[in-house]
């Protein structure tokens, strides 16, 4: 438990340091004029989706303020809701600039994606979920300016939780997401090295995609093809061609999360399948990045299985010694964690919620580590889960 404390902390307090140079950096750029205004194509990829989720997000889309011009494609996947969402597919086919694709069969994210990376015109291809609303009116001028850069290949905005005020799941994933962008992705994003553009709301320079886009669809594990974990096969690809990567905190989002702990299990157990996977992918070519990539990505790796090591043993030591002082001593460490990134929370937005975190401590040693053995010893299975 001492080993594990110390690594834990040690890599929060790296990571949280690195983060808030990358946040004192990027502030003094938010009004820094870009002219760059590349023509943006939008892709929306949408299956089974609520008509009014789809509505808000294309409604947010139009509304945005850019001036290098905007098309979008919303593309249904075969939805068996089809005949409800017609409706707004009709609305939005006759606005300028946006085409709607409807296909019979469904076929998967990447495919459908896919189709709209080869009827792209623009330069910079953005992906946005069927569930997303993007923050009206500069998200998109917001997240195209870092492609001035033009060693920057694909950048990911904040994508914050919609429905936050629902239940405590989705406030306390709401804080899990600000501190996976703004603490984990800031401090990947300070050397180029963020490793998942976030689904929900990201962009990629085209002539990437079409480098990178046969790959993207044909991938295999296992002798399998793979079905889950787009965004972070596609940004390891754009990783693994040389460009870095790199995180928008002004290019914001909001999108809708699982409001049930059944629903939010199955999401987890996809997104830990994908991270596993990915690992193996990208461990191959990290050394070509900056040396902070593999020292976060190991560190991610194996820190909940120490964890768990460490908590085994407490309890043996426990059981032995009936000493219940090192539960208490287990106890303290895992809330002294959770309270350091709660503080760092708190000091950025001055926002009081984030002194409940603590309680997510209790939800990732009681869900979401049985989660990642559950994903290791399951990786071969391609089930989406959600749907």
């Amino acid at each position: 438990m001492i080993v594990y404390g110390i690594l834990s902390l040690s890599h929060l307090v790296v990571q949280s340091s690195i983060a808030h140079f990358h946040h004192v950096k990027s502030r003094k750029n938010k009004y820094k004029v870009c002219h760059l205004k590349p023509r943006v194509s939008v892709i929306i990829p949408s299956y089974n989706e609520e008509l009014k989720w789809l509505a808000d997000c294309i409604d947010s889309l139009l509304k945005q303020k850019y001036e290098g011009g905007i098309e979008v494609f919303i593309i249904d996947d075969g939805s068996k809701n089809r005949m409800e969402l017609m409706p707004v597919y009709s609305r939005y086919a006759r606005k300028k600039g946006v085409k709607v694709i409807i296909n019979e069969n469904n076929q998967g994210k990447r495919h459908v994606q896919k189709q709209g990376f080869d009827m792209s015109t623009g330069d910079i291809i953005i992906t946005v979920d069927s569930d997303t609303i993007i923050e009206v009116p500069y998200g998109i001028a917001n997240i195209v300016k870092n492609f001035e850069d033009e060693k920057i290949g694909a950048v990911t905005g904040e994508v914050r939780v919609l429905d936050t005020y629902k239940n405590l799941l989705t406030k306390l994933i709401d804080l899990r997401y600000w501190m996976a962008f703004n603490q984990e992705r800031a401090a990947q994003s300070n050397f180029n090295v963020v490793m998942c553009c976030s689904g929900p709301f990201a962009a990629y320079r085209k002539f990437l995609i079409d480098r990178v886009k046969g790959k993207y669809i044909s991938q295999y594990f296992l002798g399998k093809k793979c079905t889950y974990g787009d965004d972070r096969h596609l940004t390891n690809l754009i990783l693994k061609e040389g460009y870095g990567v790199r995180y928008d905190e002004y290019a914001k989002a909001v999108t809708h999360v699982p409001d049930n702990l059944k629903t939010y299990i199955k999401q987890q157990i996809r997104w830990n399948k994908s991270f596993y996977r990915e690992f193996l992918w990208t461990i191959k070519f990290a050394h070509r990045h900056h040396f902070y990539m593999i020292y976060d990505l190991i560190t991610q790796t194996f820190l909940p299985f120490l964890l768990v090591l460490a908590i085994l043993v407490t309890i043996t030591q426990f059981l032995i010694t009936q000493n219940v002082a090192l539960l208490v001593f287990y106890f303290l460490v895992l809330i002294s964690i959770a309270n350091i990134r709660s503080a760092y929370g708190f000091y950025r937005t001055g926002d009081m919620q984030y002194l409940i975190f603590p309680i997510y401590a209790f939800l990732h040693v009681l869900v979401l580590i049985p989660i990642r053995f559950w994903s290791i010893f399951t990786l071969k299975s391609t089930h989406w889960g959600t749907r």
